[in-house]
């Protein structure tokens, strides 16, 4: 019991952490344009930091293939950041050999744990795969690092994030629930 008390408090108040607004990230593509995940604001935003080498990344872009086809119409965007050291090197091959019909990119990890609000002094790995979901505010709501028991049903607790998200209805111009800032002004470009 006296284990119990402090897990489940930490439970309680991770699960009622406010949305946080992330910072910029830019996901290189191969033969595109950078893209940044606030470039999607008013749709919901489902991030997979992976590492194009990873078997449970791989499994994980697998599910989402199967997934992203559902949900796209529905208003949710897949988006997918590599961010191991030879991401880029490794990126044709990923691509040729999943091609997932959602755009893929990489970025460095200093910039992945930027965006991910991650201290600097914080020196633990960052477990992947790691997916954080985003309001259509762009705020992010719910954040699943690698070691974390979402990944043990993945397409499950996706579908199951992604239903709950997109149950909630934000009016343009009004800001996302809870959030601690306003959003930026969407971008010009769609």
């Amino acid at each position: 019991m006296r284990l119990a008390l402090p897990l489940i408090l930490c439970a309680v108040l991770s699960a009622s952490e406010p949305a946080r607004i992330p910072s910029k990230l830019s996901i290189e593509r191969l033969d595109a344009k950078p893209i940044d995940p606030s470039a999607y604001r008013g749709k919901v935003v489902a991030l997979a930091f992976i590492y194009t080498t990873c078997v449970h990344c791989q499994d994980l872009t697998r599910t989402l293939e199967r997934i992203a086809p559902e949900y796209a119409p529905r208003g949710v965007q897949f988006l997918e950041c590599a961010f191991n050291p030879d991401a880029q090197g490794t990126m044709r091959e990923f691509l040729t050999r999943f091609h997932p019909p959602f755009p893929v990119g990489w970025a460095s990890d200093l910039a992945v744990r930027g965006y991910l609000q991650i201290a600097l002094m914080d020196i633990r790995p960052l477990y992947v795969p790691h997916m954080v979901f985003l309001d259509r505010a762009g705020a992010i709501r719910a954040d699943y690092r690698g070691e974390s028991g979402f990944f043990t049903q993945p397409e499950a607790n996706i579908r199951a994030e992604l239903d709950k998200m997109l149950q909630v209805k934000v009016p343009p111009g009004e800001r996302s629930p809870g959030l601690k800032n306003p959003p930026a002004a969407p971008p010009s470009h769609p």
